[in-house]
């Protein structure tokens, strides 16, 4: 297909294109550049595009992939989010204390989740020698950490009403009984 053909199909399908961009994406900007991004991509590929009929699919994936490369290229510059720290960001403060609500709430988890946590968020322990102690692979240690850690954050978040960090960095448990209380979600 030639490029001139390919440009009014994109342009009829734009809107739906931004909207589906816009799902994944943070803003309604960032959905606009990646989809005109993802559009000139398209016309330079256009000879690549066989059957007219599938325009729309071949475009989808050339903007999904679009969507990849736009987080990873901020990747090195974005800030950690709390799905991407484990307890030990979570869970201590500056001077290292870790927050006494987040350690009680280990103590609800699985006792392999909070054993994993302990020794290697709050502990500091290389995981390939808890892998080796707990006689399991380091890629099964890797997924009951991520799994722990999501179950850490769930009860956090259901205990102190925070999704984010910043205030069990700063825990209030002692003055209010409560970690961030009065902290917006």
């Amino acid at each position: 297909m030639e490029a001139r053909t390919l440009v009014p199909l994109l342009a009829d399908g734009r809107r739906g294109f931004v909207r589906l961009a816009r799902r994944r994406l943070p803003t309604e900007a960032d959905a606009e550049d990646v989809v005109q991004r993802a559009m000139m991509r398209a016309t330079e590929r256009a000879g690549s595009l066989e059957d007219p009929a599938r325009v729309r699919p071949w475009f989808g994936r050339i903007l999904l992939r679009g969507i990849a490369d736009f987080y990873r290229s901020r990747r090195p510059e974005r800030a950690p989010e709390a799905t991407d720290i484990g307890v030990s960001a979570h869970a201590l403060d500056g001077s290292g204390n870790a927050c006494p609500c987040t350690l009680r709430l280990m103590g609800s988890l699985l006792p392999a989740y909070a054993e994993v946590l302990r020794r290697i968020d709050i502990e500091g322990e290389p995981p390939e020698a808890v892998a080796a102690t707990l006689s399991i692979s380091a890629g099964n240690l890797n997924v009951r950490l991520h799994r722990a850690r999501r179950a850490l954050r769930e009860q956090v978040k259901r205990h102190c009403g925070v999704s984010t960090c910043g205030p069990c960095l700063d825990c209030t448990c002692d003055a209010h009984g409560r970690c961030g209380e009065g902290a917006s979600l």
